[in-house]
């Protein structure tokens, strides 16, 4: 694809979502529906001939390869999430009381030092 072809469908695209968000912001005469019908639209354009960019097709082809990934993933059972999560909160708890220790201890210092 030369570089001419190339930017023209880069200012096709983003004019055309520039133009989305312009459009649902100043036609506010118009139903919500409709303002919301055409800011889909034209995002649907802009991104249609966005992808017909060599970035296009690469953010295509990531967002797939993505989706494969994301197949593959173990999700820890609800056992596993409640256990951590108990975890969790029981560090923050602990630390809280390590700071405030902390705090106290200094201000009591602070105030023996200055009087």
């Amino acid at each position: 694809m030369n570089s001419s072809l190339k930017n023209f469908l880069w200012f096709v695209s983003v004019t055309a979502g520039f133009t989305a968000v312009i459009l649902f912001t100043y036609l506010e005469a118009l139903g919500l529906l409709y303002r919301v019908l055409i800011l889909v639209a034209l995002l649907a354009v802009s991104l249609g001939v966005l992808s017909l960019t060599d970035f296009g097709k690469g953010a295509i082809k990531l967002i797939s390869d993505s989706r494969t990934e994301i197949a593959k993933v173990v999700w820890p059972s609800r056992g596993e999430t409640t256990q951590m999560t108990l975890v969790v909160i029981v560090m923050i708890v602990i630390l809280a009381l390590v700071f405030w220790g902390l705090d106290t201890l200094f201000s009591f210092l602070t105030s023996f030092i200055l009087g």
